[in-house]
Formats: C-alpha cells, structure tokens, sequence
C-alpha cells in the first residue's frame, strides 16, 4: 500500500479509464537513470516490495511500485472485465509515460509476473528487462482448466497444488479471508512452506483450516508490527483483489491475446528467481523459459518459501543489483 510504504513518496494518478493509481516513484539520481517497476501479486500490494524499494532508492535507482488495480490505495472496480489483463498493462504503460519512463526494469512476483507477462508481450519495446520471482513467465492465448492443473499436479507432484483456486474464485472467499484473517495470514505467509503441501494446495484444505480458525507459526522473516499492516491493507479488500483469479479461472483474457496475435517470446533480457527445489515446485520450469526468453539467466536463493522478496530479500536484492548492472552495461557497450 503506497500510502503506508513510502508516505513521502506516494502518488496518486486518475488515469484515462477512470481509474486511479496510488503508487511509489522515486525518480533515478542524474548519475543513474535507471528505474524499475515492481508488481505485486496476492494477496499484497506494493508494501511487499518495501526491502527491494528502501534498498534500491538508496543506490540511486528509480522507483515505480504501484498498487495494483483491485489493492491497496488503488480503485477497485467490481466489473471483472476492468481486470483484463490487456487493459491493466495499458494502465501501467499510462503511469510509465505519466512520469517520463521511455523504458524500465519490471520485476514482478506471484499473480505479478502475469501481469510482466502480457507487459512484455503487448509492449516489449518499454522493458529493458524482465524479472520474475518464483512464478514464470506465463503463455498467451492459454486457456486454464482448474480440475486439469490439478489431475496434472496430482500425477507430476503427488499432490493437488491449485486446488485453493476454486475457493478463491467462489462468492464466500472474500467474507472468510476477512472473518478469519489471522488464520489465512499465518497460512499464506507460514514459517513452514511445506504447510502448503496439506492445507493449502488439496481442493478443500484451505476452507477446513480457515473454518477451524488455524494458526501457524509466524514466518522468521515477518514481524508482528508487518504482519499488522498487512491485515490493515487487505481487510475488506480481498473481494476485489480475488478478481484477478476470477478473470484466470474465467480465462477472460485468452480471446483478446489470440486476436492480437501474441507469440510466446521474451526479446528483452531476462531474469528467472527461484526458490530450492522442493515439493512445492513443478519440474520443468527453468527449460520452459529457456524456450521462450533469448536471454536468460537463472538464479535460486538459498529458501524454499514463495515470498522471495521478503524471506530472502539480501539475496534477491544483490542478484537484482547484479543483473541490472550487467544489462545497462551491455547497454553501454
């Protein structure tokens, strides 16, 4: 939430659309002029990126960290066509010429990187990189079959992986995530990933422990003070951020990106960020994006959690700082 990260650097643009935009921009020193842009995913807003933003404002680097459409200071349309993805990217590519960025880094992470994903596809002349954070690179034109997923999860993992999807896109999500909030924050941020495994990913398990109002013990690399926060952010909120699983399950999206003729190719430099492997993995996610990125490089942080930026954050800063340097240095060449 732009307003609660960075006060002094919050923003807030009415775009064309009507909607409005609450963001963080730090503008690059003279000596740098480099800025890259943070996308968040769920359930989040820009105060997940709040080590990446402190830590990269301070070398210099320009910053633009949005909240995205349905979170945080930003509008919260109900219409679940304003979440497609298409009219999203323009939105950001609104922000992006608002403020002057011919051209950024995009990092995104989660729900994020699909979002980096049709940014760089409908407009790959404004990145001058892409980096995705624990989720890939996802296709265009896909259409997302829920029970297939998971019959593919249960054969290749053992396991269903996706199976909290049919709950986050049924009408009660919302209200529930709301009523028993501590339970889903220390489900969804858990000291142990592996908890995942039993109560997040088997289709009912989230309902059953959100119902029993479970508590799991509070992942090492949050404070309570954090954890707070969060919940201030997302409490009464979740209704319109659960949309973009809607619009995934929905595949409101895959018409448009046939029609525009989107092929599955990354031009740009790119940067995949994993966790160690375990359970919670599919194999086969580094080949794939290694077909479609020309430039990749791959990179894992020494956990196994999903929250990358937040329970890794020295990490992923230095392997961020390090592979920024090597772009615009190429760029320089």
């Amino acid at each position: 939430m732009a307003s609660i990260t960075s006060p002094s650097h919050s923003k807030s643009l009415t775009l064309s659309t009507g909607h409005t935009y609450a963001y963080i921009h730090h503008p690059p020193t003279p000596q740098h002029q480099t800025t890259i842009l943070f996308l968040h995913g769920f359930p989040s807003s820009s105060y997940d990126w709040r080590h990446q933003i402190a830590f990269f404002a301070s070398q210099g680097y320009g910053i633009l960290a949005p909240d995205l459409l349905g979170y945080g200071d930003t509008s919260k349309p109900v219409s679940l066509d304003a979440y497609k993805a298409n009219a999203m990217a323009a939105e950001i590519i609104e922000i992006l010429d608002h403020e002057g960025q011919e051209k950024v880094h995009a990092v995104g992470h989660d729900m994020g990187c699909g979002l980096l994903s049709r940014l760089a596809d409908y407009y790959p002349e404004r990145l001058a990189s892409c980096v995705f954070l624990a989720v890939p690179y996802a296709n265009p034109g896909g259409r997302f079959d829920l029970g297939m997923v998971n019959q593919m999860s249960r054969q290749v993992l053992g396991y269903e992986r996706f199976g909290y999807l049919g709950f986050f896109v049924g009408e009660e999500a919302a209200g529930v995530l709301d009523r028993f909030g501590e339970s889903f924050f220390t489900l969804f941020y858990p000291h142990d990933p592996d908890l995942w495994i039993s109560h997040v990913g088997p289709t009912g398990a989230m309902e059953l422990w959100l119902h029993d109002d479970a508590r799991a013990p509070l992942a090492s690399y949050l404070t309570e003070e954090e954890k707070a926060k969060h919940q201030q952010i997302m409490h009464g909120n979740h209704r319109f951020a659960l949309n973009w699983y809607r619009a995934l399950v929905g595949n409101i999206n895959a018409e448009d990106e046939l029609r525009a003729g989107l092929e599955p190719a990354l031009k740009m430099p790119t940067l995949m960020v994993s966790p160690q492997p375990s359970r919670l993995e599919f194999p086969g996610v580094e080949e794939n994006m290694r077909v479609v990125a020309q430039d990749l490089t791959l990179k894992h942080v020494s956990t196994k959690g999903h929250w990358l930026q937040l329970e890794a954050r020295e990490e992923v800063n230095g392997i961020l700082e390090r592979f920024l340097e090597s772009v615009d240095g190429a760029e320089l060449r």
